[in-house]
């Protein structure tokens, strides 16, 4: 009993003397310094972005798995899209009405641009890393070509197209493809209920929530025929996906 008695003790005197050496290092950074409640020490937080052998699976097997995976189909895409611009970006816009219209065209032809890719050659005749800087620098060559009397459609066009997407295209015909997009999507109709897919025309909207909320009610529902493709386009794409989802 006195052996145990004594062990306790030690355990405490240990304890208090980790907690006192916990605050002096708390004392002598400022900038560190945490007056809510601290976490229990036992706990332990793993970040890596990729696989990694040296962590135990047992631990992984308890641990909680946090991932950020990219969204699936054109509404999903859209809805991220729009994300990447702040509270009513065209707030200082001089043509408030063009630059609405041409966020929303842009965030369609992004998220199609961006999907395709899963119905593999029949999508891109190559994998391209289109990514978030492409779409939101496209937007801000507009807001820089606005204080124009007219707005040179055919020059932000060839600017999205050929330099800015156009960028990460290696292939003439996915060249073609990404132009023939935005010759439907980016000229002087897109403000006059311009008709991006079937089912889906541009909104009149006032205000960032608004925008949203079309994106919402208004995309159609995933299909082929969103990207200008067969119905049957997607026979391949959903078999893929089939034979991944039995594995």
């Amino acid at each position: 009993e006195e052996d145990a008695k004594e062990e306790e003790e030690e355990e405490k005197e240990q304890e208090q003397h980790e907690e006192e050496e916990d605050d002096d290092d708390d004392d002598e950074d400022d900038e560190l310094k945490w007056e809510g409640e601290k976490g229990h020490r036992a706990f332990r937080v793993f970040l890596s972005a990729e696989p990694s052998d040296t962590i135990p699976i047992g631990i992984l097997q308890r641990s909680i798995k946090l991932t950020n995976e990219p969204p699936s189909g054109i509404k999903a895409n859209m809805v991220r899209a729009l994300g990447h611009f702040s509270n009513e970006p065209w707030e200082n816009s001089q043509k408030p009405t063009e630059y609405k219209a041409v966020v929303f065209a842009m965030c369609f032809f992004h998220a199609v641009v961006v999907e395709r890719k899963k119905f593999g050659p029949q999508g891109w005749n190559r994998v391209y890393p289109f990514n978030a800087g492409d779409l939101t620098t496209c937007v801000e060559v507009f807001f820089n070509y606005e204080d124009r009397q007219k707005v040179p459609w055919d020059d932000l066009r060839y600017v999205f197209g050929e330099i800015m997407y156009g960028g990460h295209i290696t292939d003439d015909w996915d060249r073609v493809l990404c132009m023939a997009y935005l010759q439907n999507s980016i000229h002087a109709g897109v403000t006059d209920d311009l008709e991006l897919c079937p089912g889906l025309v541009v909104p009149q909207f006032n205000n960032y929530q608004e925008c949203k909320e079309c994106i919402e009610n208004t995309v159609p529902a995933e299909s082929p025929l969103i990207y200008g493709l067969h119905a049957n386009a997607e026979i391949g794409f959903r078999t893929l996906q089939a034979n991944m989802l039995f594995q």
